[in-house]
């Protein structure tokens, strides 16, 4: 069986109770996936998944691109009997088109005789309720909706005795702010769609280490880490920032550590969400009922405030936002209140 989903981490978390199902479902099936190449390494030590393929530019004509060439090369040679492509663009099911499998199901659009079975989409049910319907075409029962995310035991140690090294032992409480979701490089002035302003994530940091007594951690990407820097700066307190400074599965060992973690809406809400790690994140434009973050083991609260124009995903306004209100209505008070509750 193939299961498609080149999204970002978030996306493709949320395909693991799939995996989950299929496996429970079908014990002597052999999965195969296929994932964005940034994204592979959520996937690389799950357990009911036998091989992972991944693609690092997603949209790259085949016939320029020698992972298509491999991908397909390597699927047809699996003779595979099922393909399900959780995405719409066409140019993932041509490549799922190509592998010859007996039975194709996308979201993306079919037409009559061209032995592709389209699945439904429903923008107001969670992404995971969609891809387990999906699944069910093919006999597939769910088996839960919480995500799932591995990671070898020496990511435990390594974070460890960086934080052993930090100062920071395993009865203190430390708590992880993400402020960022990598991607280009942007002055710290510029709204972004997500973004909430740095002086606020700044206030939170400092109010966390005064009056709380917490440690704090700043996590990111290598892009990220200016508005990190700025931060840790701003906040006047001492803090550690590791933006940049883990490998993403040892991210999920840190976030597995953490007391609270605070995040935008991005990839490592996600991680923690399938950790069991308490979570606040910060929520604007996206569809609540379709991508938020679906709580595990642990609490997940989103704070948000209703403005006009929000949601915004998937409309014009969305490339036309200037000026975030959707996010920028979020009160740093508001935040500290949530972290609190997390660590009582």
């Amino acid at each position: 069986m193939l299961i498609v989903r080149a999204g970002a981490i978030g996306d493709t978390l949320m395909v693991t109770p799939v995996l989950r199902a299929v496996r429970r479902s079908l014990p002597g099936a052999h999965i195969t996936f296929v994932a964005s190449e940034s994204a592979a390494p959520v996937l690389r030590c799950n357990p009911h998944l036998d091989e992972l393929l991944t693609l690092s530019h997603r949209h790259v004509p085949a016939w320029l691109s020698w992972q298509h060439w491999r991908i397909t090369r390597r699927l047809r040679s699996s003779r595979l009997a099922w393909a399900l492509v959780l995405e719409s663009h066409p140019d993932f099911i041509a490549l799922a088109r190509r592998a010859r499998p007996l039975r194709l199901l996308t979201y993306g659009a079919a037409a009559p005789g061209d032995g592709i079975q389209q699945v439904p989409f429903h923008p107001q049910r969670h992404s995971v309720e969609n891809h387990l319907r999906a699944a069910e075409v093919l006999g597939v029962k769910p088996a839960g909706t919480h995500m799932e995310l591995a990671y070898p035991a020496e990511m435990d140690d390594l974070v460890r005795r960086r934080l052993a090294l930090a100062g920071i032992g395993h009865q203190d409480r430390l708590v992880g702010v993400h402020a960022g979701w990598g991607g280009r490089a942007h002055s710290l002035t510029e709204t972004r769609l997500k973004s909430w302003p740095p002086e606020r994530f700044a206030e939170v940091v400092r109010e966390l280490v005064r009056s709380k007594g917490v440690a704090v951690v700043l996590t990111g990407s290598r892009q990220d880490r200016p508005l990190t820097q700025f931060i840790a700066e701003r906040a006047g307190v001492a803090c550690l920032n590791w933006a940049g400074e883990l490998p993403l599965l040892g991210l999920a060992a840190l976030i597995r550590r953490l007391r609270a973690y605070l995040t935008v809406d991005s990839g490592p809400a996600h991680m923690a969400a399938a950790l069991g790690t308490p979570l606040v994140t910060l929520w604007g434009p996206a569809i609540r009922a379709q991508t938020a973050p679906l709580p595990g083991t642990g609490p997940v609260r989103l704070l948000d405030h209703h403005v006009a124009c929000a949601p915004c995903y998937d409309t014009p306004l969305m490339k036309a936002c200037r000026n975030n209100l959707c996010m920028k209505a979020i009160e740093a008070h508001e935040v500290l209140y949530a972290i609190e509750a997390m660590l009582a």
